[in-house]
């Protein structure tokens, strides 16, 4: 059977550059979105280079792929081509650029066993392989990674610093010793070096010609490397901290450090490879010199744009359209039904609460500091503290977060165990606004009431059920579970797939308090109602009633009593609030200063055991 792509009866020939605008047309879009996203996570702020050496590879094999090309088999390239079409076009309906990502790569090796058969996708699987390292693997299943990453950073450095007759206590994540807490966090579990290693590894293998199996064996070789080097980071960081108060968790001196890692890590990569070849050089774990060749000749010569490939570039061409088209329809979407610009959310601490509430006093404040996390944007805190009789209550405005994020993972890493939960729908009486309300223990006896409501750029609070809820009716969180029960959740958000509010920025408001045997029921019931009061007054601050939102720099808006539920007391605060807002520009005064290191000398000889929020 004749292919239509060599029949020179008609048609244009076919150049790279023509394939490559082919490809741009149908999955350039996509694409666009999906490396924007992954941008905005630091673990994966290396592409740019696994894309360069992408590209590397790819010269490389294509130059040295024998001429002429003999195109793969038609029964094997029909439902390749099938294949690519389906994903794509769930992708472009969809707008995910996730799956756009994974189609692409499909198409890659597709496209090469279209023109070359066997022997031209081995030409560019390395450079594949190097793609495929940059694509994050679905159901969040990184994140699970670096949660592992760190609950194995903590507990080995544990023993090590036991070894070394460093007295410590291990909570969670936590490390404390003496005069200090330190909380090993995703971005420091070692995922990033994980990651980028492991990219280098995979780039310099191939770039060595290594075998499929010499590269397992160097890339487990590497993980254990990154991982071994994590351990000695957090160890020696504390070593020097105890012994020579010398802080190298923090500032330019980690910074540093880390940049000793990676040249350390990228050494290791070289030593091994050289030592792994003298090792496995008797067997075909290496490419030969000598069947090493460069071809000169046009890549595609013979082939023409015609037939069965001018059917599939329309096919692209479409889908191209029309995910310019949900693109601009998402963006759209996303800008009318945005209530929180996130311009704003710079953390300049534009936030105040009122220094009484209900009888709650304001005894300390913590405005926000930046902080990276691994996996969410969730870079600022804003901390008040208040008491009232024996209470001290944490209040706590995280943000912003890039999808969904459930707190009670952070606890739980903190040494938290949870005890219960329970869903507050909304209602008449929290001003319609939902709320997770988490009853928490630990060692000691300690107990702890906590209580989150988390709200989306678009206005929407989530934690109530429904079809934008994180939770069931009964509180359950739907992707928690094994792998079947966060394929279901997945599921069922298809049919919502294209709305604004699923890719929306999120912003969470929580609260803590805790006690020694825990709290009372009188003390629960004036936790919650400093709660419903705290969060709308937050609230207030930075969402607009407007569909597209102008903040001005303002400490305090307008604000409307919670409907059944703002005493009289409360509108007093709020006044008090609104004037200490407007006559107090310079918060750093002698006078403001004094009353702060009061309230925190007052709250440190209060008998109730603090308890400091995560997020």
């Amino acid at each position: 059977m004749s292919n239509p792509t060599t029949d020179h009866r008609s048609g244009r020939l076919l150049t790279p550059t023509l394939l490559l605008l082919i490809a741009l047309a149908g999955f350039g879009p996509l694409l666009a979105q999906f490396f924007y996203n992954l941008w905005q996570y630091d673990t994966y702020q290396f592409f740019p280079l696994a894309l360069a050496g992408s590209v590397l590879l790819a010269w490389r094999g294509l130059g040295e792929v024998d001429r002429p090309l003999h195109p793969g088999s038609l029964w094997v390239r029909l439902p390749l081509v099938l294949a690519v079409l389906v994903v794509l076009t769930a992708a472009s309906i969809l707008w995910s650029p996730w799956l756009g990502a994974a189609s692409f790569l499909m198409a890659l090796l597709t496209t090469a066993w279209w023109f070359g058969g066997w022997r031209l996708v081995k030409s560019i699987f390395p450079a594949w392989l190097v793609l495929l390292s940059v694509l994050p693997p679905p159901l969040k299943l990184d994140a699970r990674f670096a949660l592992l990453l760190q609950e194995w950073a903590t507990t080995g450095s544990s023993q090590v610093l036991g070894l070394l007759g460093i007295p410590h206590l291990l909570t969670g994540t936590i490390i404390e010793i003496p005069g200090q807490r330190l909380l090993v966090e995703e971005a420091c579990s070692g995922i990033n070096s994980v990651l980028f290693m492991t990219s280098a590894c995979v780039f310099y293998a191939m770039w060595q010609r290594r075998s499929f199996f010499f590269l397992v064996t160097l890339y487990a070789l590497t993980i254990v490397c990154v991982l071994a080097g994590n351990l000695v980071r957090i160890t020696s960081c504390a070593w020097f901290l105890f012994h020579l108060q010398i802080d190298l968790f923090t500032g330019w001196k980690h910074e540093a450090l880390g940049l000793v890692l990676t040249a350390t890590y990228l050494g290791f990569i070289v030593l091994m490879d050289a030592i792994l070849s003298k090792l496995l050089s008797r067997g075909n774990f290496l490419l030969s010199k000598s069947e090493i060749k460069k071809n000169t000749e046009p890549l595609l010569d013979g082939f023409f744009y015609q037939g069965s490939l001018r059917f599939v570039t329309v096919l692209l061409v479409i889908l191209g359209a029309l995910q310019l088209v949900r693109g601009w329809d998402f963006h759209f979407r996303q800008e009318g039904a945005r209530r929180v610009s996130r311009a704003w959310m710079d953390g300049s601490a534009k936030f105040t609460l009122p220094p009484e509430i209900d009888g709650w006093r304001l005894v300390s404040e913590t405005k926000p500091m930046p902080k990276r996390a691994a996996f969410e944007d969730g870079i600022f805190s804003h901390i008040w503290q208040f008491q009232k009789g024996a209470t001290l209550a944490t209040i706590s405005f995280d943000y912003p977060f890039f999808g969904y994020h459930d707190v009670t993972v952070c606890y739980r890493a903190a040494g938290w165990v949870i005890a219960d939960t329970k869903l507050q729908p909304s209602s008449t009486r929290n001003a319609m606004i939902p709320c997770m309300q988490v009853v928490m223990q630990r060692e000691g006896g300690l107990k702890a009431d906590l209580l989150y409501s988390t709200v989306d750029e678009t206005g929407s609070w989530l934690e109530d059920s429904g079809k934008r809820s994180a939770y069931d009716s009964e509180g359950d969180a739907l992707a928690d579970g094994g792998l079947g029960e966060r394929i279901t959740h997945r599921l069922r958000k298809l049919p919502y797939a294209n709305e604004a509010y699923d890719e929306a920025i999120n912003y969470r408001i929580q609260i803590l308090a805790a006690a020694r045997g825990g709290l009372s029921r009188a003390q629960r019931v004036e936790l919650e109602d400093l709660f419903r009061q705290a969060r709308t007054l937050i609230a207030d601050q930075f969402i607009t009633p407007s569909a597209t939102p102008t903040p001005t720099p303002r400490a305090i808006p307008n604000y409307e009593p919670i409907p059944n539920s703002a005493t009289d007391s409360t509108t007093k605060a709020i006044e008090e609030a609104k004037k200490s807002a407007l006559e107090t520009r310079d918060s750093s005064s002698d006078a403001t200063q004094k009353a702060i290191q009061r309230a925190i000398r007052d709250a440190q000889e209060s008998p109730t055991p603090n308890a400091t929020p995560v997020r």
